[in-house]
């Protein structure tokens, strides 16, 4: 039986144009949906795409950055969990959503149950499924997969055209067809018939204390991403070394010394602070973070309160020293409403451009500084990537098309700034020192750098 609570609707697309934002239907991607809407800026164009997904019980909304590359993806809460759960009453396993009253289908076999559930988490787009054991504890969990395959990641394409909802033999596990790949060379470290896979969660929850869940994040390349709950009520996140390159002299360095720089400095407010480290299965850390990244929320809030974030993060660099703030980026940033504005702390600082850079496995973003490329950190990198941030959020648009290779990062190629209702134009000429291709034109220090950009409201 099918609730009649979930309508099979396609999720909602907020594209641009020109200069004008178009808010459509989702159709596997092929781009020609029915447009519902159209806007002059880019949060009209989420707030009404979220308002009219709501509304319209639509599963979810996609933002793109790129033709093929998607900045952030917004889903409906009634979509949010779909479970598997055993009935006594019915004395059968029930596939339902947490967030309605109905069950859309019901089977005497629990393994019948949930690939009857993968089946209708993929046709009704669900952003996770959480199968239970009899004793109510989840035993396995699946989510959807533009979060498998973390297409709003900097550097993933999205192959729009691969999307396929053409039904799976319930006896293969095969994932949905969806196309992803990256601008940079494949990771060495994760090639080759000699693949050592990455610590499996029970590894690094033995390994760390009171930890008791550990889900895989993002276990491709050289460092591998986890996250648990900790114990103190929040959430963490777990950076590891992949294990096929912990071994390896110039990476263990590379890591230490760069979390070493984080360690040092995250008693500020405006910094992670890091729980605990360690070296088994490989070398690890596990950080404190937030419920939301600045690529989540950033282009969400309001004019003032993006350039407090700012401020904070110029702050938070300030405590550990411009040339170890070389990986500041949007997805690690964590923020949160702390009741009297927004509250920003900062991870990273370059452990994974460092870690990276010591196997040949970097991978550009559009906030890489052009040294960056030539593995070379100055004391006004900082600014340039505080700079890319500042484009991001006052100009609601990424400096450099996630598309762009090395030439235009080195070149300076950038997208003309386009500054947001409340920013002076004067912006522009703010952007163009702070994103100098020469490190010697941009801005001598954070301080000058923060007056410009206050200067601009």
């Amino acid at each position: 039986m099918i609730s009649h609570d979930i309508p099979q609707r396609s999720p909602i697309e907020i594209l641009e144009q020109g200069r004008v934002w178009v808010v459509e239907e989702y159709r596997q991607g092929q781009r020609t949906g029915e447009t519902l809407s159209t806007h002059g800026t880019q949060i009209d164009a989420v707030r009404s795409a979220k308002t009219r997904m709501e509304a319209e019980r639509r599963p979810c909304t996609l933002r793109w950055e790129s033709a093929h590359s998607v900045s952030n993806v917004y889903w409906n809460p009634l979509f949010d969990v779909l479970t598997v759960r055993y009935d006594e009453l019915l004395d059968a396993w029930t596939v339902a959503p947490a967030a309605a009253t109905c069950a859309m289908a019901a089977n005497e076999d629990r393994e019948r149950a949930c690939e009857r559930a993968k089946r209708i988490q993929r046709d009704y787009d669900f952003k996770r499924l959480e199968a239970f054991d009899r004793n109510g504890k989840t035993s396995d969990e699946r989510s959807h997969r533009f979060l498998r395959h973390d297409i709003t990641r900097s550097g993933v394409r999205f192959d729009p055209s691969a999307v396929d909802r053409t039904p799976e033999p319930e006896t293969t596990n095969k994932e949905d067809a969806i196309a992803v790949t990256s601008d940079a060379s494949t990771d060495t470290a994760t090639t080759g018939s000699d693949h050592i896979p990455p610590a499996s969660p029970g590894q690094l929850g033995a390994s760390i204390p009171d930890v008791t869940k550990v889900q895989f994040v993002d276990t491709d390349g050289v460092l591998h991403r986890y996250t648990t709950p900790w114990g103190d009520g929040t959430k963490a996140e777990i950076v590891a070394v992949s294990r096929k390159v912990a071994d390896e002299t110039r990476v263990r360095d590379a890591f230490t010394e760069w979390t070493s720089r984080w360690r040092d400095a995250d008693d500020h407010a405006h910094v992670a602070t890091i729980h605990e480290s360690g070296s088994d299965p490989a070398q690890w850390i596990a950080y404190q973070v937030g419920e939301r990244t600045l690529a989540e929320a950033g282009i969400d809030l309001p004019v003032d309160d993006r350039l407090s974030l700012l401020d904070q993060i110029a702050d938070a660099v300030g405590a550990l020293g411009p040339e170890a703030a070389c990986g500041l980026h949007p997805e690690r940033i964590h923020v949160r409403d702390s009741g009297g504005g927004w509250h920003a702390t900062v991870a990273d600082w370059g452990t994974e451009w460092a870690v990276r850079n010591a196997t040949g496995t970097y991978r550009q973003t559009p906030f890489t500084a052009p040294e960056q490329l030539d593995g070379r950190v100055t004391p006004t990198t900082a600014i340039y990537q505080l700079g890319a941030l500042a484009h991001l959020l006052l100009c609601e648009h990424l400096p450099f098309d996630p598309d762009a290779g090395r030439a235009a990062i080195r070149a300076g190629e950038r997208r003309e700034p386009t500054p947001i209702t409340g920013i002076d134009d004067t912006i522009v000429t703010v952007l163009d020192r702070a994103l100098a291709t020469d490190p010697a034109d941009r801005y001598s220090s954070f301080g000058a750098l923060r007056r410009a950009l206050l200067d601009t409201v």
